[in-house]
């Protein structure tokens, strides 16, 4: 009878171990922080910090990042240039390849190079153009940091945006949750050189924080408003309280 009295507490503590296990190895983004920076020309140059844990099930060789590059109401994509990828701080292959409604897929890793199970931290760098929004009473940057397609949950999501110098954020906001969500799981503020944003709360997949920042017009290059006439009705974005 003495085996049977040891055998239950060895069994409950096999199954918590294995609930445990299970528990530390689904693959996630552990942080997501966002660096963008707005040029007096108009364009962004936005750096992604991207710690993931890998455990060989849908992340094997790395990772991907979808990039839209054409907005609503316009038919010309937005310009974009990748300037560097990174994992763990050192030079990271990748290739880009054409997706659906104009985007671009940065593919990260090497095809016969398969990840060891554990954290990576990927840094992706690129330039891109004609994101900004323009009205009488405003410029204003409106972007969707991780964006709503991502299949895993992420753990803490945040961005930083830097305006060129002599320019001052007026206001700072944002939303939370899946596409076409408003949520207010975030956490504002305007700074001295532009805006700092972030959720209070983990992600679930497919949810994303937006972030707004608006500061006064016409501060950028003449350059930075060209060929913006005609499309702001229908290109602007929502000022704070509006639907989208």
């Amino acid at each position: 009878m003495r085996p049977v009295m040891w055998r239950v507490p060895l069994l409950l503590f096999l199954a918590l171990t294995a609930l445990a296990c299970s528990d530390q190895a689904d693959e996630r983004i552990l942080s997501w922080h966002s660096k963008i920076v707005v040029e007096k020309s108009g364009d962004l140059v936005v750096t992604e910090t991207i710690t993931v844990r890998a455990e060989g099930n849908r992340i094997k060789r790395g990772i991907f990042r979808d990039i839209p590059r054409l907005r609503e109401g316009r038919k010309e994509k937005n310009p974009f240039e990748v300037l560097s990828v990174k994992r763990d701080g050192k030079k990271e292959n990748y290739r880009t390849e054409k997706i659906g409604q104009g985007g671009i897929r940065i593919r990260i890793g090497h095809a016969k190079v398969f990840l060891d199970p554990g954290s990576y931290t990927y840094e992706i760098t690129y330039r891109t153009g004609r994101q900004l929004y323009f009205e009488e009473k405003r410029d204003a940057l409106y972007w969707n940091v991780n964006g709503t397609e991502w299949e895993f949950p992420a753990d803490k999501v945040s961005v930083t945006v830097v305006l060129p110098e002599g320019i001052r954020g007026t206001k700072a906001w944002g939303y939370t949750g899946t596409r076409g969500a408003q949520g207010e799981d975030y956490r504002a503020e305007v700074t001295e050189t532009g805006a700092t944003i972030a959720a209070t709360r983990p992600f679930r997949a497919r949810e994303n924080l937006t972030v707004v920042l608006e500061w006064p017009p016409g501060l950028l290059d003449a350059a930075a408003y060209k060929n913006q006439t005609g499309q702001r009705a229908k290109d602007d974005p929502p000022s704070k309280g509006q639907k989208q």
